[in-house]
């Protein structure tokens, strides 16, 4: 939400669809990144929560700019702040994955 607010106009209808976005986005992606074996039940989850939240992009319109949420502008700002969000994450996990790796792999190598 900070992000948000550094980077974006004053008007709070837009820090609020960016940063619930980024928010839906990150949330999405850390489960899809900690998930090692992939059933198609979980695909579907990941599929069918993406859909729900862009469902309620069209019909929550007191909530959401339909107008904006359009833009390109809002496209690279969401972008942005889940990028911020994720890769520092996915770094750190990468690094300890490669420094200290589990007992398995070290058995299977």
């Amino acid at each position: 939400m900070y992000g948000a607010f550094l980077l974006f106009e004053s008007e709070f209808v837009h820090v609020v669809a960016i940063s619930f976005t980024a928010l839906i986005l990150t949330e999405l992606l850390m489960v899809a990144l900690t998930v090692r074996t992939w059933h198609w039940l979980m695909v579907f989850g990941e599929f069918l929560s993406l859909g729900c939240y862009l469902a309620s992009l069209a019909f929550l319109t007191e909530y959401f700019d339909p107008a904006f949420i359009t833009t390109p502008a809002f496209l690279w700002k969401v972008s942005l702040i889940t990028v911020i969000s994720c890769l520092p994450l996915y770094i750190i996990k990468y690094l300890k994955r490669k420094l200290s790796p589990p007992s398995y792999s070290k058995l299977t190598s």
